[in-house]
């Protein structure tokens, strides 16, 4: 009990709208633990999370450029780090779940696999072809479900049902058992709605300021676009030309119209509680269409001079080139996977073996496994 003689959960959602999901009112976890009276459930899923061996190995995985190719560019677990911030940012202005939303960011990406959304697509590929199919945010799940053995009791970290809710990105309909009965559901909860576009605010940012850095494109030719001439509108003339100012300005037009659009959905949509968010069949927590189209001209300059650069590309065939090479090879020498069950199905032990390396790994079992 706190000094005014609420539980911790009580004390945290009396600050909450009412839309929002509440500490006290979370449906749990698979296996029951006792309760912490100091933390919050989703506090102690976060704890759980950043503990991890997956997320620690972040840091060896490539966002756009290799770890390996200078200290300074963003790596997977910066990423994490950053997509969390604004995350939070966002739900304190909303009056969201702020560890909630914190959990979700920080967990998003501990199932990507080496070389970046390349390195995806390279194994998503792969399982493809043997009936398959592979996808972070689901190896994300898994890897929290079942892996990480950090508990003698359960597998996996026993998060609690929202925290896991959030990972998916629900794009359908889906059910959730209510009152012994499965309830549809359209939408996840505001929280991991705001984590999807965080992760988006994140990237866009950090890859215009990692292009410049690597000198990909100039300064003057992102401020002829249209977007970043409007951000520059909340800075004084003096800071146009200076790279960290810039940034910011992008990160705080893009909050600034997220809020201001998600505001005019919960109006529009009717939105009192948090079952009035799972029923809506729209996105709430998302930019309008206007702003959809204004940001899609930053995305294009940026996968045109940045994503799609010689170097980058060069890179990422070699990224893709290595999880082909390794897929190939533990098909025929599955004994090489770690902790391999030949009495299990091969193809998801071969994706997490994969998924689970860093770039450096990866690169080092390609060089001793597959070449000739």
């Amino acid at each position: 009990m706190t000094s005014d003689g609420k539980n911790i959960n009580e004390r945290l959602d009396q600050t909450l709208a009412p839309y929002a999901q509440k500490h006290a009112k979370s449906l749990g976890r698979q296996h029951l633990e006792r309760v912490d009276p100091d933390r919050s459930p989703f506090q102690r899923d976060r704890d759980r999370i950043i503990h991890t061996t997956a997320f620690r190995s972040l840091k060896g995985k490539m966002q756009v450029v290799s770890p390996s190719k200078g200290d300074h560019y963003r790596n997977r677990l910066t990423h994490t780090i950053e997509v969390a911030q604004i995350a939070r940012d966002l739900a304190r202005h909303l009056r969201l779940n702020e560890d909630l939303a914190e959990t979700i960011a920080l967990a998003h990406d501990l199932g990507h696999p080496p070389f970046g959304h390349a390195g995806e697509r390279a194994l998503h590929q792969k399982m493809i072809s043997v009936g398959s199919t592979f996808e972070h945010n689901q190896q994300s799940l898994r890897i929290v479900e079942s892996f990480e053995p950090r508990y003698q009791q359960f597998k996996g970290l026993n998060l609690t049902l929202e925290v896991r809710e959030g990972m998916q990105k629900h794009n359908d309909l889906f059910y959730r058992e209510k009152n012994n009965a499965p309830q549809r559901i359209y939408s996840p909860h505001l929280e991991s709605q705001l984590v999807d576009v965080a992760d988006s605010i994140a990237y866009l940012s950090a890859d215009i300021e990692d292009g410049l850095r690597g000198q990909f494109f100039s300064l003057q030719e992102l401020q002829t676009l249209t977007f970043v001439q409007e951000a520059l509108q909340l800075l004084p003339p003096a800071e146009h030309l200076f790279r960290p100012s810039i940034i910011r300005a992008v990160i705080r037009l893009l909050i600034q119209k997220l809020l201001t659009n998600t505001q005019k959905n919960l109006v529009a949509n009717t939105i009192h509680s948090l079952e009035d968010v799972q029923q809506c069949q729209e996105k709430i927590v998302t930019l309008s269409l206007s702003d959809k189209k204004l940001t899609q001209t930053l995305k294009n300059f940026l996968i045109e001079r940045y994503y799609q650069a010689q170097p980058v590309q060069t890179s990422t065939k070699a990224g893709i080139h290595i999880i082909e090479s390794i897929f190939d090879s533990l098909v025929s020498n599955p004994n090489k996977i770690t902790h391999y069950d030949a009495s299990k199905d091969l193809y998801p032990q071969l994706a997490d073996f994969i998924a689970g390396m860093t770039d450096s790994f990866a690169e080092e079992f390609y060089q001793k496994n597959t070449k000739s």
